[in-house]
């Protein structure tokens, strides 16, 4: 299987959790949803249609979890009273118009993200990616979770990859938790820092999300694991979202 290696990174980036109430939490990493997002960003697709158009896909992922900062926000409920469509001469600049009704509420914003991603796009997509990707050429800006936080993509290579038998592999990427058996002495010997977390996987054009729950780890360190579902790209072990 081919796959495009990829950087993608930003100066900040905010991926909202599916469960978040009044304060927006992120995910440490972005979702599979989002990659397609920014991927269908690329090629020129419109908002809710990569999500469709690019499966079945293959993406891996792999970055370290960055620092995180709280940022107050403000998001108006009801738009401003509109502008009067005559000015009179006599008008009091001064007067008092009707209050904007506006929540004040906190984004978890990430600095500094970077991610290395690996992905195969069904055709002919695939292709059109790899030349837009090499020629840094978009359709439209790509974004880190909201459109306020531009995503940089960096080529790194086109390369072949191929599943691995059965077997006890250091996986570096993301990966899903009921595919792998975690080798839990190997894991506490290297003192390994992992999350377990659920994220989106797949949604449909009605906004209807489907999730999966993944181990990371947080510096992006090899996670010694037995599974049947690792591939060979490169000098890396990976598995797909």
């Amino acid at each position: 299987m081919e796959l495009l290696h990829f950087r993608l990174y930003g100066k900040f980036a905010h991926f909202l959790r599916a469960e978040a109430s009044a304060s927006a939490f992120s995910y440490p990493v972005p979702p599979r949803t989002v990659i397609l997002g920014i991927l269908g960003a690329v090629l020129g697709l419109s908002k809710d249609d990569p999500q469709v158009a690019l499966e079945p896909s293959n993406i891996a992922l792999s970055g370290i979890i960055p620092g995180t900062h709280w940022h107050k926000v403000k998001l108006r409920k009801d738009p401003p009273q509109p502008l009067a469509w005559t000015v009179k001469k006599s008008q009091n600049i001064d007067r008092t118009t009707a209050p904007e009704k506006a929540s004040l509420i906190l984004q978890e914003w990430l600095f500094q993200p970077e991610y290395h991603v690996w992905v195969s796009l069904p055709d002919p997509y695939h292709n059109e990616l790899n030349d837009r990707l090499q020629k840094k050429k978009w359709h439209y800006s790509p974004s880190l979770g909201l459109s306020e936080m531009s995503a940089e993509l960096e080529y790194i290579s086109t390369l072949e990859s191929s599943i691995l038998p059965e077997g006890i592999y250091e996986i570096s990427t993301v990966f899903q938790r009921d595919e792998v058996e975690l080798e839990l002495n190997r894991v506490f010997d290297l003192q390994l820092a992992l999350h377990a977390i659920r994220m989106p996987q797949t949604v449909t054009q009605d906004r209807v999300f489907s999730h999966c729950a993944y181990f990371l780890e947080r510096d992006a360190r090899p996670v010694p694991v037995k599974t049947g579902l690792a591939y060979q790209a490169a000098d890396q072990i990976i598995m797909f979202l």
